[in-house]
């Protein structure tokens, strides 16, 4: 090999805050989900190296599609040794990868390529080649931009130039990846996708030479410089490895170069432009909009972890939950907090303004911080009783507080006014039967002698109360009706039924779709549920088994309320997983594990309410990626 200087404009970029931004691109579909073949290629000269990484372990990030606040599958950088780092999500391990002896030394131009074929990798770093291998054969799915120059995760900046980068739709060859090497491309090679020579030398906008519009905007103040890339030449002509020495050679030699196209390439090519018939069929096939449903779980004074949650879904999506969901199920508090998301903001009835829920999930999130203690107050005397009195004489708390702080939220706001159809579960205790509130009308039942739906002449602060009113801690809420002889229901906390109403939720869109004579399949959904915490406390053999009513009244109780939350969720987790085997999850679970001391549903005190929110906020961080991809699918 001998060099020739090339002499171009580039972009270098400060390490600050320069980089291009090609938008939400999957760039022709290399960087789709599922794309499991590509080549990128191009020339790097690091001026600095710096030990800033990633959480993915990727240093001096030059191109990546990452983000903190969406979705991500892969990070291209440089290591403090002069190594490449790799890192793309492939659905299983995502897992780093670093390539290299040292090449990429800070000052000096280098040739690089990626080629990830099925899983594996081949490295080429100048003159020297190196191979690896990934567990998954395929990206996963991501939403952030595409990034050069820098990753928008974690604000990793590149410091150093740029030239000449390629993106593929084919893993190329040994003598392809030596063509790139040897001269400037053209732009109409077949595979080549995209093709940025950053060497425009002025302006806001990097052009796609390769003809398919995939131009990068500058942001930050990257500077255009003159440089001297060193194109390698073989010494002796052969194909893929050509000899050159004039801008007119380059572009005849590269127009000449055959690009022999596997087999698999050709016929993705040829599957692109479908028979008449072909395309009639595709048309009828297109997906529909997954139907999304929001399920919150109950919990007490735990509902602080999915009010939370719901919280930074709304600051990342800037829009209000109930706009993001076509259903919003809930039990007990979490019923409560279905209630609120939904309920209209008065001031704005009657106007030509867009509808806007009263409450946001962080307003909600108040009622457990600053009323807990409220609604969880025993007066001194009947603590000193303590859990005899409870248990013999009276429920744990009077409903007074819990019924006033109820009402100032919610007031006599009509349930059928709600902004979106909400799902809110309960009991009744004197029928035996479950009863299900609804702002639908056309949906009420009020005759079956199984459950009741119930809408009409119903508040919120009606529902509010029945879902909540947990057995030995509230007594149970009564509402007149004329629906039953003896003019009331009375009602009990819906987690004994359904603490985790997600099961439910689902069926109720499908029978509703059904009864219109429409179908609405499992893949068809998106599942979004919110556990307000699962309990680990272990109740050894020796130590239970001579309990009698005293010992067994909270723990029995606890036990159904967790048992039945994830018992749903685990079966849920097995059904989707076989719904949308190969492609990306429609069901999101977020529940963390809580220590013995935070199982209480009804702990108001301000430590527990403190470790409570920091639990939520750890969940929060442990599962930013998977909470960016749902945010990004429920904004589109």
């Amino acid at each position: 090999m001998t060099n020739q200087v090339n002499t171009q404009s580039v972009l270098t970029f400060d390490g600050q805050d320069d980089y291009i931004n090609f938008g939400k691109n999957d760039i022709g579909g290399v960087f789709a989900q599922g794309s499991s073949a590509f080549t990128i290629s191009g020339w790097v000269n690091p001026h600095q190296l710096t030990n800033k990484a990633t959480t993915y372990g990727a240093h001096n990030v030059f191109f990546a599609r990452s983000s903190d606040r969406y979705s991500d599958n892969f990070e291209f950088g440089i290591s403090e040794e002069g190594n490449l780092d790799v890192y793309i999500d492939e659905n299983i391990d995502n897992v780093i990868k670093t390539f290299g002896n040292g090449e990429l030394t800070i000052g000096q131009w280098h040739f690089f390529a990626i080629v990830f074929n099925g899983g594996q990798l081949t490295i080429y770093l100048d003159d020297h080649e190196y191979t690896g291998s990934l567990t998954g054969s395929s990206l996963n799915k991501a939403t952030s931009p595409i990034t050069m120059g820098a990753t928008l995760h974690n604000n990793v900046y590149f410091t150093g130039q740029l030239a000449n980068i390629s993106v593929w739709n084919y893993p190329c060859t040994q003598d392809q990846i030596q063509t790139h090497r040897s001269s400037p491309l053209v732009g109409n090679e077949p595979g080549l996708v995209a093709y940025w020579r950053l060497n425009e030398g002025e302006g806001t906008t990097v052009q796609d030479q390769s003809g398919n519009t995939h131009n990068g905007t500058l942001y930050g103040d990257p500077s255009w410089n003159l440089a001297q890339v060193l194109f390698a030449i073989a010494q002796s002509s052969s194909e893929g490895h050509r000899p050159s020495s004039s801008p007119a050679e380059i572009a005849e030699i590269a127009q000449t170069t055959e690009y022999p196209i596997p087999d698999n390439i050709q016929q993705q090519e040829q599957a692109q432009t479908p028979s008449q018939e072909e395309s009639k069929q595709t048309m009828n096939n297109t997906a529909n909009p997954k139907y999304k449903i929001l399920a919150i779980d109950g919990g007490g004074i735990r509902g602080i972890i999915p009010a939370i949650i719901l919280t930074e879904i709304e600051k990342r999506t800037q829009k209000q939950i109930f706009s993001l969901f076509d259903l919003i199920a809930g039990s007990s508090s979490g019923g409560i907090l279905a209630l609120g998301l939904t309920k209209p903001r008065l001031d704005l009835a009657g106007s030509d303004s867009p509808p806007v829920a009263q409450y946001s999930a962080e307003e909600l999130l108040q009622i457990y911080l600053e009323y807990g203690a409220e609604i969880f107050y025993e007066p001194f005397w009947e603590q000193l009783l303590g859990q005899l009195e409870d248990i013999f004489v009276q429920p744990k708390y009077s409903s007074e507080g819990r019924e006033e702080i109820i009402k100032q939220y919610f007031g006599d706001s009509p349930l059928e006014n709600n902004l979106k159809e909400v799902f809110v579960t309960s009991y009744d205790i004197e029928q035996r039967i479950p009863i299900f509130f609804t702002n639908k009308l056309e949906k009420q039942q009020t005759k079956s002698k199984k459950f009741r739906k119930l809408c009409l002449g119903f508040t919120l602060t009606d529902a509010a109360l029945a879902t909540s009113a947990t057995p030995t801690y509230f007594a149970p809420y009564r509402v007149s009706s004329s629906h039953n002889t003896n003019g009331f229901y009375t009602l009990v906390d819906g987690g004994l039924v359904a603490n985790n109403p997600a099961n439910l939720a689902i069926l109720e869109a499908q029978i509703s779709r059904q009864e219109n004579q429409q179908a609405l399949n499992m893949e068809d959904i998106l599942v979004v549920s919110l556990g307000t915490g699962s309990l680990t406390s272990v109740y050894p053999y020796d130590q239970v088994k001579n309990w009698g009513l005293l010992q067994w009244t909270k723990p029995l109780l606890n036990m159904v309320l967790d048992g039945g939350s994830e018992v749903v969720a685990g079966e849920l987790e097995r059904l989707f997983e076989a719904t949308n085997k190969g492609h990306k999850t429609s069901y999101y679970r977020f529940q963390p594990f809580l220590k013995s001391e935070l199982e209480d549903i009804d702990n108001a005190k301000p430590e527990n309410l403190r470790q409570l929110q920091t639990l939520a906020n750890i969940l929060i961080q442990e599962k930013n990626q998977e909470i960016d991809e749902l945010c990004s699918i429920l904004s589109s």
